[in-house]
């Protein structure tokens, strides 16, 4: 008998872990926490991973695919390559949020002193 990849009640932390995980974050886009478009993107990874963690004779054929030889080392780098897709896209959505608020402090800046004018013309009637 060979010793199998994962061992049986590792896949079924694993799973159990990665379901909880779901749940939590479709408990957040209930509360309106989080964003359905971001939710999507944790949702698909983690049903990735889960596929990962039911079936790992796939990772070991994917660490194969690319080169790698031992299918940890191709689980961490896929991970690493995901958080950083992850992180560029966040800042991304930042950035644009940024120039969004300043240009919103701009345009409330010049609409002020023409608020005012509109106050004073109303006070002297």
């Amino acid at each position: 008998m060979t010793n199998p990849l994962l061992p049986l009640e590792l896949q079924i932390l694993a799973c159990v872990t990665l379901l909880a995980f779901s749940g939590w974050v479709l408990y957040l886009v209930r509360l309106q926490s989080l964003s359905l478009r971001d939710s999507l993107l944790w949702l698909l990874s983690t049903g990735v991973v889960v596929v990962f963690a039911i079936f790992p004779r796939l990772l070991q054929d994917l660490a194969r695919a690319i080169g790698v030889q031992v299918p940890s080392n191709a689980l961490f780098a896929l991970a690493i390559l995901y958080l950083t897709l992850n992180v560029l896209s966040l800042t991304i959505v930042l950035s644009k949020e940024s120039i969004r608020t300043r240009r919103l402090a701009q345009e409330c800046a010049l609409l002020r002193p023409e608020l005012d004018a509109m106050r004073a013309r109303v006070e002297r009637l």
